[in-house]
């Protein structure tokens, strides 16, 4: 559940009303799980809201007294497999993806493996074909890229997936040209904004 407010005091209320539904449904909310990110703060917003903590005040059972249990304030927030930063700067989610591809890619050389030496020789340029190769980096690597490309902010976070995306094909193909020559080779357009 994501709740968005447009002040602190509206976000507590939003809080305590999700808390006062869990209590009424029987329900307890873990207080570890829940996060708070404030975007795009300024350093006087946040010196001006550092008094005010963001908690959720349990009563489960309900016999018990109230307890303030407060809401932790992280760094970087993933959602959605989304990294993302307080001023939303998407670098973070631009590392995110790259680390994604070289994993992704770990996947890829690992079933390149196991097709080259697993693989009863008679079959094994049938299925480590440069074809089969590139449908599994695809099915692989690709979805990485294109899940969260559209978030991306400028040409530089764009260059920086189209490396590593380039360069992990490159290694699956074992085919180190130029890489504007392999991507029109492969019909694989170029990312843009």
């Amino acid at each position: 559940m994501v709740l968005i407010a447009r002040s602190a005091t509206q976000l507590q209320h939003m809080t305590d009303a999700c808390q006062q539904w869990s209590e009424r449904s029987r329900m307890k909310i873990n207080h570890r799980k829940p996060k708070i990110m404030v975007f795009y703060e300024t350093p006087a917003q946040r010196a001006s809201r550092q008094s005010s903590h963001f908690y959720l005040t349990t009563r489960f059972p309900l016999n018990n007294p109230p307890t303030p249990l407060p809401l932790d304030e992280p760094k970087d927030f993933t959602y959605l497999s989304l990294k993302l930063d307080p001023q939303m700067t998407m670098q973070l989610a631009t590392t995110h993806t790259c680390q994604k591809i070289n994993w992704a890619y770990q996947t890829v050389s690992a079933i390149m493996h196991s097709l080259k030496n697993d693989t009863p020789a008679n079959l094994r340029g049938i299925r480590t074909s440069p074809l089969i190769l590139y449908r599994i980096w695809k099915s692989c690597v690709l979805s990485h890229v294109t899940q969260n490309l559209r978030y991306l902010l400028n040409s530089t976070q764009v260059q920086q997936v189209q490396s590593a995306l380039i360069s992990s094909l490159q290694r699956t193909l074992q085919c180190f040209t130029v890489a504007q020559i392999t991507m029109i080779a492969l019909e694989i357009p170029p990312l843009i904004l």
